[in-house]
């Protein structure tokens, strides 16, 4: 708890250091070279003078390549494993590589990733300062001499601390950190008590500096009141599904593109951030707005004239679903190409204008079912990632945590829910796995607790019949009982049947080329006594045990009333196979699903 809370102060600290790159990036790119300064989030007005604009054209095409060039060579030369949204790659080294996160990376993408974003890239802050968390995490349970548990629990811890401090949602940082590792509704459990304390330190650290109000202002007045309004948040929910799945698709589709691309991995960002620049371009010539900007950089400032939008005052329809829809293509231009930032923020900004569209088009047919825009605004942001993510449970607090309202938490449940339910074939985290019994951190523990279950006698039904060697059995005569069967151990018995010892191939070996021993040796001059055994009620842990120590592949099982009559024998093969049929039970799978997965 105590390195959890270290982890917490220092990804506080690189959290505002992350938040001040980024503002001077807005006053050096947006502000002095583009000559427009778009709109920020209430809970974070800009240090400086706004730009009223209008901006360049052609500097929202340039400003965004140099920043995507920039960020290319940072990323590539330096740390490439800051590519991309830095959650994903913090999620797969949780499962796959013991929590070890190069001490560089962190640097590298905070870099990297303000610069992405305020030259005009389309990405979030999650997942840099997700990862610089995770970063410093495991960077100091490595200089600690930590186990791999222990890693992965301060490198998760140190991803809620990011979360929880940029966003201001220390709530939601801790449980995103422990639900986002898993595609289907499941916990990291060891990982949320440390992520608490990391992510409270790192809110306390951020808030001292930058205040501790919510991200987005104006939503005091948001209550839920009308049961009859669950009928436009149930459509709600099945629009930002489908939004979600084009997300995923698109962002996917991009990547793919990009990697065949024949163009050096150092241009790709580059070219990635001016072709998302001219939808920018695209988007405001078409709808006339400015406010079409928010195709670019972080676009809250959309979501906030949405968010405080009274009845239908807010943003047309037209401009909030071509913000929608050309922000997730910028998105996916931005990060599929190389380009670092997070992914999470964007989505809140296409889920908010999607939400505020359908308030907008049931307040124009129904203005008593939807009398405001806000509330939809808010309740698209969570069913869109939680639709877009597979984290139904975080995103439900921490949309309530950035706005500050929890008075929608029932209309949002719903929308969640049918976003999950919907889209939970997609995930733009293609590095979660299904549950913890499929993460690679947990494959021992797991088979431990599985074959601490599992009885030996249970198994034996499926066993193979035995060939046993009886204890005055001659040379020639073993030979011929090995030569008939695939055992490499083999039971001897005396006259009444019981065990009193094991033959094994490597016995053989030793006498097998020595034609003078042919008649003069037996079974007992081989034979290993006691012969090492397992009974009907021992847990296979206990037979794997007995195999491991004795070297063996395959253990004698005797009876459990202590006569050593031999009953059965078990090899590795068949505590395999049982371990493998329970967890496909477990999934709820059958032999038929495992062949046709096979196939």
């Amino acid at each position: 708890m105590a390195l959890a809370g270290l982890v917490g102060a220092v990804a506080g600290l690189g959290a505002i250091a992350f938040q001040w790159a980024t503002t001077e990036g807005l006053r050096v790119f947006w502000a002095g070279l583009i000559g427009y300064t778009p709109p920020t989030p209430g809970g974070e007005p800009l240090p400086f003078p706004s730009a009223a604009g209008p901006p360049v054209a052609a500097l929202l095409v340039l400003v965004p390549a140099l920043g995507g060039l920039v960020s290319g060579f940072l990323v590539y030369r330096f740390a490439p494993e800051a590519e991309g949204h830095g959650t994903d790659a913090a999620i797969r080294a949780y499962h796959r590589e013991g929590g070890r996160i190069a001490p560089r990376v962190p640097i590298v993408k905070l870099i990297a990733s303000a610069v992405t974003l305020s030259s005009g890239g389309s990405a979030g802050r999650e997942g840099p300062i997700a990862q610089i968390g995770a970063g410093f995490g495991s960077v100091l349970a490595g200089w600690l001499r930590l186990t791999a548990r222990e890693r992965r629990i301060l490198m998760a811890a140190g991803v809620a601390a990011g979360v929880g401090a940029i966003f201001r949602a220390p709530l939601a940082g801790a449980l995103f950190a422990s639900e986002v590792l898993y595609r289907e509704p499941d916990f990291e459990p060891e990982v949320l008590l440390p992520a608490l304390i990391s992510s409270i330190v790192a809110y306390c650290v951020y808030g001292a500096v930058h205040g501790f109000g919510h991200l987005f202002t104006g939503t005091a007045g948001f209550t839920f009141a009308h049961p009859a309004t669950l009928l436009v948040y149930a459509v709600l929910g099945l629009v930002v599904a489908l939004g979600a799945i084009a997300y995923v698709t698109v962002f996917d589709a991009t990547r793919g593109l990009f990697s065949r691309m024949r163009v050096s991995r150092y241009l790709r960002p580059a070219i990635g951030a001016a072709a998302a620049g001219a939808i920018g371009v695209a988007a405001w010539k078409a709808t006339g707005e400015l406010g079409a900007l928010s195709v670019l950089g972080s676009g809250y400032g959309m979501l906030q004239d949405a968010v405080t939008a009274a009845g239908a005052a807010g943003p047309p329809v037209a401009l909030l679903l071509v913000v929608a829809l050309a922000k997730i293509v910028t998105t996916a231009l931005t990060i599929g190409s190389g380009g670092s930032g997070g992914v999470f923020g964007p989505a809140m900004v296409i889920g908010g204008c999607l939400g505020a569209a359908v308030g907008s088009v049931f307040h124009a047919m129904t203005p008593s079912l939807a009398p405001d825009v806000g509330p939809f605004t808010i309740v698209g942001m969570a069913g869109f990632f939680a639709g877009a993510a597979n984290t139904p449970v975080s995103t439900l607090i921490m949309v309530g945590d950035v706005t500050g309202n929890y008075a929608l938490l029932l209309p949002a449940m719903l929308a969640v829910a049918i976003s999950y339910f919907v889209a939970k074939r997609w995930t733009i985290y293609p590095e979660q796995v299904p549950t913890r019994m499929d993460s690679a951190a947990h494959r021992g523990e797991l088979m431990v607790d599985v074959l601490d279950e599992l009885r030996v006698g249970a198994v034996l039904p499926a066993a193979r019949g035995v060939a046993s060697i009886r204890r005055d059995t001659p040379l020639p005569e073993i030979l011929r009982v090995v030569a008939r069967t695939r055992q490499h151990q083999f039971p001897v018995l005396d006259a009444s049947g019981a065990l009193v010892g094991i033959v094994s191939l490597g016995d053989l070996r030793q006498v097998i080329h020595d034609a003078r021993l042919g008649g003069l040796v037996v079974a007992h001059d081989l034979a290993t006594e006691p012969a090492p055994a397992v009974k009907p009620d021992d847990t296979l842990l206990t037979a794997l045990r007995v195999l491991s120590v004795n070297g063996l592949d395959e253990v004698p099982v005797v009876a459990d009333d202590g006569s050593k009559v031999l009953v059965g024998f078990l090899g590795r093969d068949d505590i395999t196979s049982a371990y493998e049929r329970t967890m496909r039970a477990a999934r709820g799978e059958s032999d038929g699903d495992v062949g046709t997965a096979a196939e």
